[in-house]
């Protein structure tokens, strides 16, 4: 048999190899193939087959065609490359467009079967990423090709997930990520988290949230929760159709009004109609004094936080803010601001700065963080930071905020 003369002898080795290589890039039975540095078992293999002396050492070149033409001359003149490779190797050879074709065939049939499990009101929606070839499905091409088994469980349990976001009712991101039965399958910063919001983004025609800010702003507007419990954020002088809220602005209290406390709420409002927001707790007991509304953001906002402002501005009070100058504390004012454009800052001018100055050094990878900074009331801020490198602290700059309070309230009191 034929394949039995070329196994049998091992100068065919490389040359059956490098055939093998040019079938699988040509995807037909031709072109050239060279071997360089040929070894005494080739030599006396290929010169008995080609009729000629091709010597140890030397580089010898030949084709499909010329090989064909010396076995048309044998009695095996009616052998075919596709059999004969198939003996040789022991198993069909595959071209790229083979391979290509295959690999086709088998992204269509889980895709298909992907399809029969999704929740009907996502059908369409899930059959357009696959058409329309997007971002969202190279993704899903990366992770095929990486784990395919384990991406189907992903996938499927994203599908559940996103459906059940449709509710619409307030749930916490642990409860949805439960239905993978992986408490972490959602924790932010993970691949699963990723590529979940880049499907609701998609799903819902909302912009991809980038920072942890914008996500926890994005899950808050879809009415999931991180943390029901601790999730909080601190207010004073408030009213509201609460009477746990008004029991603490009655009593001149401070309350920690978490999650669970904000789904029991409907309305939020103060009898001054302009409410004051700090980033830091310990500027709670200097306002106090001025009786003033107030909410404590604890630095980066939370979803009930945001809660707290939507419910306010619904109400129509004025909103103001103020926070510590540090490459954290500007991205915090412009991501509140960005959110919620109706807020006003104060005191963030020079004399702001110089006052509050402080000699907490600021390292470069923290004033890198500045360069996104656009907003036209922070610039003059942010230029103070990279020229002086030195952080500020709205502790340290109390005499300047009290006077903008006091002229606020003054204001309001001419306006009545």
């Amino acid at each position: 048999m034929l394949y039995l003369y070329f196994k049998e002898r091992k100068g065919f080795d490389r040359l059956f190899k490098l055939l093998k290589q040019k079938y699988i890039s040509l995807n037909r039975y031709s072109g050239t193939v060279t071997l360089n540095n040929i070894t005494p078992e080739e030599s006396k293999d290929l010169s008995n087959f080609f009729g000629k002396t091709i010597s140890i050492g030397s580089t010898f070149k030949t084709s499909f065609i010329q090989i064909e033409k010396k076995l048309k001359q044998t009695k095996y003149a009616d052998f075919t490359w596709s059999e004969l490779f198939d003996k040789y190797f022991e198993a069909p050879i595959l071209s790229k467009k083979d391979i290509k074709d295959n690999f086709k065939k088998e992204e269509i049939k889980f895709y298909q079967e992907i399809l029969k499990q999704t929740p009907d009101k996502l059908k369409v929606w899930f059959k357009s990423i696959i058409q329309t070839k997007n971002d969202i499905y190279q993704i899903f091409m990366r992770k095929y090709k990486k784990d395919k088994k384990q991406f189907k469980k992903e996938l499927l349990n994203l599908l559940k997930i996103i459906a059940k976001t449709e509710q619409n009712k307030p749930v916490s991101l642990t409860f949805l990520a439960s239905i993978s039965l992986d408490p972490h399958f959602l924790d932010l910063g993970t691949s699963t988290s990723n590529l979940f919001f880049k499907l609701c983004s998609s799903y819902y025609n909302k912009e991809n949230p980038k920072t942890t800010i914008d996500k926890i702003k994005f899950l808050s507007d879809l009415n999931i929760y991180i943390d029901n419990i601790s999730n909080f954020v601190i207010i004073y002088n408030l009213k509201s159709d609460s009477a746990l809220v008004n029991v603490f602005t009655k009593n001149q209290e401070p309350l920690n009004l978490n999650l669970s406390n904000l789904s029991q709420i409907h309305k939020l409002d103060t009898d001054l109609k302009k409410v004051f927001i700090f980033e830091n707790p310990s500027m709670l007991p200097v306002f106090k004094q001025y009786n003033i509304p107030i909410i404590i953001s604890y630095g980066n906002p939370n979803f009930a936080f945001y809660k707290v402002i939507e419910k306010l501005l619904s109400t129509n009070n004025e909103i103001y803010y103020n926070g510590d100058f540090d490459p954290e504390g500007l991205i915090i004012a412009s991501n509140i601001c960005e959110k919620f454009p109706q807020i006003k800052l104060f005191c963030y001018h020079k004399d702001d700065y110089f006052s509050s100055k402080s000699q907490n050094k600021l390292s470069a990878s923290r004033l890198k963080k500045l360069d996104n900074i656009t907003h036209p009331n922070l610039i003059e801020i942010k230029k103070l930071l990279k020229q002086e490198k030195l952080a500020a602290y709205q502790e340290k700059n109390l005499e300047n905020i009290k006077y903008f309070v006091k002229k606020t309230l003054k204001r309001n009191c001419n306006m009545i």
